[in-house]
């Protein structure tokens, strides 16, 4: 789905009037921040050298800020060790950084000492970098002209150089008298630490994160920050709360924990602030805190139950404060907050693997029976109008058929405001009528583009609902019309009592003219208020479909859902793959998330484990071409330029998987296997290839792994080959479904079916697979017999 308003925004980047920002991962921007626009961010103007010092192909960005508050002692027992020179494709000093406009050798020395680093190093006039040993190419001494830029905090003092640093040594050993916070255990998922992506030398720079490793006072007490958090109902900081905070900050929220007396602080959702004395026992961190502070949108806070955790450290001014281990993941640093955590990240397969490289997997079809449930189990595609333009009922017809086969019961027809979407939509709902069937239809409004914000707007919305409501083809729940929306939670209809107006404004005034409705929002906000909102029937929760990090995907979120909504339904999604690559000149979004690990596959065997609670799944999508999720046939409209990464690459072979799954969750019993298939899908190219491509890698690149990704339905034993490039491996199966993988190599991708000495299937994907690409596509080839 594109976001709202990318027309009028690339034509201000274009004029040089403003600059669009990037969008960052998390599917779409929460209402609440885009309706407020996108904040532009400086275009930071790159000569060569800088080019190299921030570039792309080096994968490193300046580190975070440090937040204001700080001690200017000078400390005891350092050295000058004078210029050196940086490592190449990595950092000399990895253990800790930051950077700050108040930067000086003195304070650099300081935070370094306070973390238990042996080196500090200053660099490109407002950055620190600390370690306790010198890593990769850099660390030979240069003469003193080449850091030769002034400190930001003192002109008088040098701060290194791009490339080159001025570096200190601590030479006295740490007291025994010091005293340690200990770190609660933690499971890591992703980067507990964010990154900004990484810019090219000529794009616009993201905003920096403001998820910061220190904080300190005068008093020499600390703030460190542990990283995002994946919060619950009770928040993981519950002591004590400020959930409206004016003019929000980090510093702000940490001032009041530290004046309250409490040792842990928390940022959430912009606005939120918490405080507590402990953490709780286990915690899970994710890459998923992207929500601008309301008083200071150049910072982070939080996001939509995502906190971003600091604890305060008090140490004496010679003591160092214990802070984690570092690991360099690719090119992100990876905190892990106690010798207990593990981290698991994802396997990378070389550019050029030998020919031995295979790895495989066989899982039988699953043992466990579905659970029972009473009542029907629906299963919806989301289907986006905004692309069909061209449709004829002919289009609608084909589409319906082909969902229809693979037991999807009806489209959710997401609906813009364009006056063509309902003519089509029009259409949708003739086709259905004349597809003999039974499909089903019902709205979805997409309300970032519709608009929600007078009463010409709420009766906009009732009307298209009330074209429909009497169709034969209209989608019904509990007797009900089935209406949902994209967005929606600062919805007030021009009467200023948020978004409680949906009851008045739309519920009720459809209920007046007749139209009860079933109403499942996808409104993105905070959770706890969904058991108190009366005008909501259920939800969607939108990006339960894929993984929000670096992992697999997981039912968390659909178990916090659950929770919060009490008696009211959820509606759970399922997607086979995400990547949209729009550059700043029209909508700024380029990102992935991981798909490995068979995930369409991992996450249907969840929703079929929770059939017993959960009523209704939304595929996402039908035909969502620019996001590179759809799995029905490329027709229609592809938005922007998205044919760059959409072109050949034909989903429709993971039929048989959406069919096989599908029919399990509505009938609670695995479908018997009776033809031999095999379903295959892999990626373009190497996963860490580099192109010469000006939008620049994705965020997430690093998060998948390159492999030919199978699954064999086989009606009895039998031996299945697969093939990429020069890598071939035969494996065994049993009857059932059968999840294999084999490791790429340049060249083409295939399998087969064999039993008793013959041939019983075959597939091959409609692509090669190459370790230099001229362009980046994290899209997905699909093959199947």
């Amino acid at each position: 789905m594109a976001p709202v308003a990318p027309f009028l925004l690339s034509l201000l980047a274009v004029a040089g009037v403003a600059e669009a920002g990037p969008l960052q991962p998390g599917r779409h921007m929460a209402p609440a921040v885009y309706n407020k626009g996108l904040a532009g961010h400086a275009r930071r103007e790159f000569h060569k050298l800088m080019a190299r010092y921030y570039g792309d192909s080096q994968g490193m960005t300046k580190p975070p800020p440090l937040i204001e508050r700080r001690a200017n002692n000078m400390p005891a027992d350092w050295t000058s060790m004078g210029c050196m020179n940086e490592s190449w494709n990595q950092r000399l000093l990895e253990g800790s950084s930051f950077s700050s406009n108040k930067m000086t050798p003195t304070l650099c020395m300081t935070q370094c000492q306070k973390r238990g680093f042996q080196y500090a190093g200053t660099q490109y006039v407002d950055e620190c970098y600390c370690g306790n040993t010198f890593v990769g190419s850099g660390g030979q001494s240069q003469p003193d002209a080449a850091c030769s830029m002034a400190c930001k905090g003192d002109a008088s003092e040098k701060c290194g150089a791009a490339w080159f640093l001025n570096v200190y040594k601590y030479t006295a050993s740490v007291s025994a008298n010091c005293t340690t916070p200990s770190l609660p255990a933690a499971s890591v998922s992703g980067t507990a630490t964010t990154a900004s992506p990484i810019p090219s030398p000529t794009s616009t720079l993201p905003a920096q994160n403001s998820t910061v490793p220190v904080h300190n006072s005068t008093d020499s007490s600390e703030w460190y920050a542990h990283g995002c958090a994946v919060d619950a109902n009770p928040r993981i900081l519950n002591e004590f709360s400020n959930t409206a905070m004016a003019n929000m900050t980090v510093d702000s929220c940490l001032n009041l924990c530290e004046e309250k007396g409490f040792s842990f602080a928390g940022v959430e959702y912009g606005e939120q602030c918490y405080c507590g004395s402990k953490l709780p026992a286990s915690i899970k961190y994710a890459d998923i805190c992207q929500l601008p502070c309301k008083g200071n949108a150049k910072e982070t806070c939080g996001g939509f139950w995502a906190m971003e955790v600091f604890e305060l450290m008090k140490a004496g001014a010679d003591c160092p404060v214990q802070v984690p281990a570092v690991t360099n993941i690719g090119n992100n640093n990876i905190v892990i907050p106690a010798p207990t955590a593990t981290v698991s990240p994802a396997q990378t397969t070389p550019l050029n693997p030998a020919k031995t490289t295979t790895s495989s997997i066989v899982a039988p079809a699953p043992t466990a029976q579905p659970p029972s449930a009473s009542g029907d189990r629906q299963v919806w595609a989301h289907h986006m109008v905004g692309n069909t333009y061209p449709y004829t009922q002919a289009n609608w017809l084909v589409d319906i058929r082909a969902a229809s086969a693979q037991a999807i019961d009806g489209f959710a027809l997401n609906l813009g405001h364009e006056s063509w979407q309902v003519d089509r939509a029009t259409d949708a709902y003739a086709a259905a009528q004349n597809s003999g069937t039974g499909f089903k239809l019902f709205l979805s409004l997409d309300v970032t583009s519709l608009g929600c914000w007078s009463g010409g707007d709420a009766s906009n919305l009732v009307s298209i609902v009330q074209r429909f409501a009497n169709h034969p083809n209209q989608a019904k729940h509990n007797g009900k019309v089935l209406v949902s929306t994209f967005a929606g939670s600062d919805c007030n209809f021009g009467t200023g009592s948020g978004s409680g107006a949906w009851q008045s404004m739309f519920v009720d005034a459809l209920k007046n003219q007749g139209t009860n409705i079933f109403f499942v929002p996808s409104i993105f906000s905070d959770i706890s208020t969904f058991s108190g909102n009366s005008w909501m029937d259920g939800e969607l929760n939108w990006n339960s479909a894929w993984p929000m990090g670096n992992n697999q995907i997981s039912t968390d979120t659909d178990n916090r859902y659950m929770n919060a909504l009490g008696s009211k339904e959820y509606m759970a999604a399922v997607s086979p793959f995400f990547f949209t690559h729009f550059g700043a000149d029209l909508w700024n979004k380029n990102w992935l998330y991981r798909a490995d690990d068979w995930m369409y596959c991992a996450r249907w065997e969840q929703l079929i484990g929770m059939r017993d609670r959960v009523k209704q799944v939304e595929i996402l999508t039908w035909n969502d071409y620019g996001e590179s999720s759809y799995i029905g046939p490329i027709q229609g409209a592809l938005p922007g330029y998205s044919g760059k990464w959409v072109d050949g690459f034909d989903h429709q072979g993971l039929a048989p998987l959406t069919q096989y799954y599908s029919t399990a969750y509505k009938t609670g019993q695995y479908p018997a296997i009776t033809k031999d298939t095999l379903v295959l899908w892999s990626r373009p190219h190497a996963h860490d290839a580099n192109a010469n491509d000006y939008i620049g890698k994705p965020t997430g690149w690093d998060w998948t792994t390159d492999y030919v990704w199978a699954v064999a339905l086989t009606t009895s034993d039998a031996v299945v080959t697969l093939t990429s490039g020069s890598n071939t491996q035969t494996f065994n199966v049993k009857a059932g479904l059968n999840k294999l993988k084999i490791a790429n190599s340049p060249g083409g991708m295939s399998g087969k079916i064999t039993r008793n000495g013959g041939d019983v299937a075959s597939a091959s994907i409609n692509g090669q697979y190459t370790t230099s690409p001229s362009s980046y596509n994290y899209n997905y080839y699909v093959g199947s017999s």
